[in-house]
């Protein structure tokens, strides 16, 4: 047999009769092929299909939080609805949705109305997906799209965020500050309190408007916590005439009849619910730009106002409020008050507990007067608190934070006896019952001064002193004779030994 092969023949012979050299070109390739499909193949399986760029706003939104994050790719055409970058709040919306425009360097200021190509990837967002752009560019102008007329309820889900909606509310109060001019509108609608942000307002005064039924169309954007759970929404309204009143409010306000304070929230079948009404009375209580205290001669009742103006006991004013369920009896909100004339502060009601806590409940938010043992005195955050006992029954008495900045309670020790004087505060509790037995849970003073505070009787010196004081001197003064008694014991005891001896 011819052995003179080629030399590149001659060494393939040798290679292929090598085993370690067989196993190495052709087994072990095969081997890492076949393993490498078997580990790879879930991989490929979790890919998507296809990189092709999300096309629609509907398929952004309905990606999963984990499927945002994966930064898909995003082209798409839809019709700005609200941008502004001053409040971070850009959107836009096409034929299948509308979703938030992430922050983006150099992000042009758009107008609502036109037209633009976005391009970007997705993201998880604070609380539903969102867009981070790369560019948006304006191709052209046009309309927004028509609001969706939307619940309380469907707000409340969540699901309706980022959406154009239209919903009608009664507005309960209007400020503005910035430059250009920024309007917060509050509104309620179905028991919920939302607000509306927009630059041009329906009417020519803020005043105006209040107390109005209007139809509000904007761009709902959702309160989130941290978790991404939803806390509430607000509306961003786009345009001028996207604010709508359908009812307008009274010309002159205070014209309307005075209602007495007994008679809010009663049964009426002619009561126009949810408007506000007017009572009048005389200040007990103000705390400028918070809270204002009235009674007339059968109720008192607590109005929350944002007033700076102020009033003294005494004063007779005239109150425009939303009335709204409060703890015990109504309570007006978003109030506004004018002062009428000025008198003296009414005389306080001198009560006791069964008085105050009665069925009928006419104490609550009126002057009293009532005297307890002081238990203890403390302090939570700037307010300061007094606990009583009157026959039993333990409540505390409080100076408000701006009042207790000013000074606190005159000295007294525990035990004494203090008469305090100040606006009641009934705390209903959850057992309500109809009946003449049934009594509210508890009850609570607020002080309009240190000097509502009078100590009527000291407490015995041995009370003033301590007891864990005369408890500890008299265990002191035991263990010193039992001391000296045993010192005796053993002298007398030697003393003995030694006579006999």
């Amino acid at each position: 047999m011819n052995t003179n092969l080629h030399p590149n023949h001659a060494e393939c012979g040798r290679k292929s009769l090598n085993p370690f050299n067989f196993f190495s070109r052709r087994v072990w390739p095969g081997l890492v092929a076949a393993m490498l499909t078997v580990q790879l193949s879930p991989l490929a399986a979790a890919l998507p299909a296809s990189v092709e760029p999300l096309r629609t706003v509907a398929q952004v939104r309905n990606l999963t939080p984990k499927e945002a994050q994966g930064h898909l790719p995003v082209r798409l055409k839809a019709t700005v609805t609200f941008w502004e970058n001053e409040l971070h709040s850009r959107f836009v919306q096409d034929d299948t949705a509308g979703i938030y425009i992430g922050q983006m360097t150099d992000l042009p200021e758009l107008m609502p109305g036109q037209i633009v190509e976005v391009e970007g990837v997705t993201s998880p967002g604070e609380f539903a997906p969102i867009i981070i752009p790369k560019s948006v560019t304006v191709v052209g102008e046009g309309k927004l799209p028509a609001a969706k007329t939307v619940s309380v309820e469907g707000l409340l889900t969540g699901q309706e965020d980022s959406q154009l909606v239209e919903l009608s509310g009664i507005v309960r109060s209007v400020t503005g500050s910035g430059d250009p001019r920024r309007y917060e509108v509050e509104l309620t609608m179905a028991g919920e309190r939302f607000t509306a942000f927009t630059r041009d307002l329906p009417v020519a005064q803020m005043e105006e408007l209040v107390d109005s039924t209007v139809t509000v169309s904007g761009v709902a954007s959702t309160l989130f916590n941290r978790q991404r759970q939803l806390l509430g929404f607000r509306i961003l309204v786009p345009k001028q005439h996207d604010i709508i009143i359908k009812e307008p409010a009274p010309a002159d306000p205070f014209k309307v009849p005075a209602q007495s304070v007994d008679s809010l929230l009663q049964f009426s079948l002619l009561g126009t619910f949810g408007h506000r009404v007017k009572v009048a009375g005389t200040v007990i209580y103000h705390e400028p730009g918070s809270a204002l205290f009235i009674q007339d001669d059968k109720e008192g009742v607590y109005c929350q106002t944002r007033d700076r103006q102020s009033f003294k006991p005494g004063d007779r004013v005239e109150v425009l409020g939303f009335p709204a369920k409060g703890e015990y009896t109504p309570v007006l909100q978003d109030a506004t008050c004018r002062k009428v004339g000025v008198g003296t502060p009414p005389a306080p009601a001198v009560l006791d507990v069964d008085e105050i806590l009665s069925l009928s409940g006419t104490h609550n938010c009126r002057l009293i007067q009532l005297t307890g043992n002081l238990l203890e005195r403390t302090e939570r955050g700037r307010e300061r608190f007094l606990v009583l006992e009157h026959g039993g029954f333990i409540f505390h008495a409080y100076l408000a934070q701006d009042i207790a900045s000013g000074g606190g309670f005159p000295p007294m020790h525990l035990g004494s006896e203090v008469q305090v004087t100040g606006i009641c505060l009934i705390e209903r509790g959850a057992n309500w019952r109809a009946g003449e037995s049934w009594r509210a849970n508890s009850f609570r003073m607020l002080l309009r001064s240190p000097d509502d505070v009078r100590v009527q009787k000291t407490p015995p010196w041995w009370v003033q002193f301590g007891v864990g004081r005369i408890i500890g001197i008299l265990a002191v003064i035991i263990l010193v004779a039992i001391l000296r008694i045993l010192y005796l014991h053993r002298h007398i005891d030697t003393h003995l030994k030694q006579q006999v001896k």
